[in-house]
């Protein structure tokens, strides 16, 4: 009966906002934000594919084995941060609001690290090569699929939720022509937190915006390495923006 239902409430019209980036971007962050609003559901990084119409569904489906839609919301939102996960971008380009949002490497690469040092020590992305190796490749497809999408989404930097802040919520309010404000802060939802959903940190889980950087002082990445991350960042990112149909930056 339980699955019966759910089949009928995933029947409900709802309009995907899809964000495409790379872990350690703020996502969970942005995730978090958007989903408390009334015209949003979802903030969590479902971890599926986009092959065709079916895809909705089964986003809508996977959404409602945790929660239920909210009465008036019209948005059902996911993250995708792997090449793992397959995205037709012709599905959606015609079916939903999409956003790309990057973060320079002097801060994601430390980031990627210490987060899977704390997690799985032997993990290939806790070391400079592995993480760097992931941030290369997800820019590289991010980039990719800026080309085929152009025109069709919108282009933000992923530090200007903490920066500036309200340019970023007037931004997205128009974009996606949301009736009801974005606020700072957000509610504690039950997949807030939870390891392969999004940030782990207790950070995410004090519910508001902080806006203090994170010092990560034991990743030291050497001058040769940084400077490929970066030159490929600002040509990636310039390029992003160049097929967005508007964007957001610093």
């Amino acid at each position: 009966m339980f699955k019966y239902i759910n089949g009928l409430y995933a029947l409900k019209k709802l309009e995907p906002i899809i964000l495409l980036s790379h872990m350690r971007a703020n996502t969970s962050l942005i995730g978090h934000i958007l989903g408390n609003n009334p015209e949003i559901n979802g903030y969590y990084e479902m971890h599926i594919g986009y092959f065709s119409w079916k895809s909705l569904i089964r986003q809508k489906l996977k959404y409602l084995e945790n929660h239920e839609f909210k009465v008036n919301s019209h948005y059902i939102f996911d993250k995708i941060l792997h090449n793992e996960h397959y995205i037709n971008t012709n599905l959606l380009k015609k079916s939903s609001k999409i956003i790309f949002t990057l973060r320079e490497p002097s801060e994601t690469i430390p980031s990627i690290i210490n987060l899977f040092k704390k997690s799985n020590p032997e993990h290939e992305f806790a070391s400079i090569k592995g993480a760097s190796e992931y941030y290369i490749s997800r820019l590289e497809r991010l980039e990719q699929c800026s080309e085929e999408l152009k025109n069709k989404f919108i282009y933000i930097d992923a530090n200007i939720i903490k920066t500036n802040t309200d340019n970023f919520f007037s931004f997205l309010e128009n974009e996606l022509s949301l009736k009801s404000a974005l606020t700072a802060e957000y509610e504690i939802q039950k997949m807030t937190g939870m390891a392969k959903s999004g940030d782990s940190s207790q950070a995410l889980k004090k519910g508001k915006v902080i806006k203090e950087k994170n010092i990560y002082s034991n990743v030291i990445i050497e001058d040769d390495r940084a400077t490929e991350l970066n030159e490929l960042y600002t040509r990636i990112r310039n390029s992003i923006i160049k097929n967005s149909k508007s964007h957001l930056i610093s």
